[in-house]
């Protein structure tokens, strides 16, 4: 569904163990010979790739903003370009890693570095495409096979991808996409036994449970967090203001990082808060494809639900609500039936 218009976008594959167990068995049969291929081999094909999602930058960018509601103007110009540097980045990388040597009077100790071989990536539905690079690029460039899976509710990009990592040239196999609910698809993946590690973004709740049922595997997990922004009266006032309306408000406040939380230090807090809610009133919201947007839709109306049931707690809770609140933002006709929210401020 289109979040910000509720019309249907696409249909995608409802993927079960079924799928699963094909797509695992594909990666480990591709495993062998793509590990053992040089390095410089693997770091020509991973820069092709690269260099494709930066030919089809628009394109990717606006499927992203129809399938997740961020601003196009952040697709665009900050998140699919990023997704081509991951690539860039690990095909320079794979090429420079080896071992250690520490020579002893009676030995010689050295240490190897190998691939571990399936790869299970389980990329979030905020920013999902670099997300799903972030994961991607090292597990291949590293001689890994890896099996993608997107969360459910942004998984159009993610198709793109396993597209364009077959027009570089990474053979068949090597990276594998697989649609589905976490329930459905993700558990079966994360148990699998031919899968030897797992990458997981997500929620704390969910990476604790993939940690105990999936056995003796190897885990890279980046789990949700709600750090405090912390700002001291020796701050310089104005880039700290701007440091917290990018960390909060960018990619619709949709972000493991958002710092939501700010801490001011006393002597400077009302001023602090005056300039602050001054700002967010003037973050603009609506149409995620007009580039002077700043926010735009949440990613599904569930989340909508849950953003507005701490609103909502925040004045029971009697914090002061400064800006937004539950009140829908003003919108054109043909967006009102999205799932949008004003930025809120509330301050205690």
């Amino acid at each position: 569904m289109n979040p910000a218009t509720q019309e249907v976008l696409a249909e995608v594959a409802r993927g079960g163990e079924a799928e699963i167990d094909a797509a695992v068995a594909a990666a480990k049969a591709a495993f062998p010979r793509w590990a053992s291929r040089p390095a410089t081999e693997r770091a020509a094909l991973l820069r092709k790739l690269g260099d494709l999602i930066a030919r089809h930058v628009p394109e990717i960018a606006e499927t992203e903003t129809r399938d997740t509601g961020q601003p196009i103007a952040q697709t665009a110009k900050q998140l699919i370009p990023r997704s081509a540097d991951n690539f860039y980045y690990f095909a320079e990388m794979c090429v420079r890693v080896d071992g250690h040597t520490y020579p002893t009077p009676t030995h010689l100790n050295y240490t190897l570095f190998h691939p571990v071989g399936v790869c299970a990536l389980i990329s979030p539905w905020n920013v999902p495409f670099m997300t799903s690079t972030w994961k991607t690029a090292p597990a291949l460039a590293f001689g890994n096979t890896a099996v993608l899976k997107m969360s459910e509710l942004s998984p159009l990009t993610a198709s793109r991808l396993g597209e364009l990592a077959l027009e570089a040239g990474i053979p068949a196999g090597v990276l594998n996409v697989v649609h589905g609910f976490g329930t459905e698809a993700g558990e079966a993946l994360c148990r699998h036994p031919d899968v030897r590690a797992i990458s997981f973004t997500g929620s704390t709740a969910t990476g604790n449970r993939i940690v105990k049922a999936a056995g003796l595997k190897k885990f890279s997990m980046e789990l949700g967090g709600k750090s405090p922004f912390v700002v001291f009266d020796d701050a310089d006032l104005t880039r700290a203001l701007d440091a917290a309306l990018f960390m909060i408000f960018s990619n619709n406040g949709e972000r493991c990082t958002a710092g939501s939380r700010i801490f001011v230090q006393q002597s400077i807090y009302a001023d602090f808060v005056d300039k602050f809610v001054a700002r967010a009133k003037r973050i603009s919201v609506g149409d995620p494809l007009d580039e002077k947007i700043n926010v735009g839709p949440m990613v599904s109306p569930e989340h909508l639900a849950k953003v507005r049931r701490y609103i909502e707690l925040g004045s029971r809770e009697g914090a002061t609500l400064l800006c937004g609140g539950l009140d829908a933002p003003a919108l054109p006709e043909f967006l009102r039936r999205g799932n949008f929210v004003a930025p809120t401020v509330f301050a205690t």
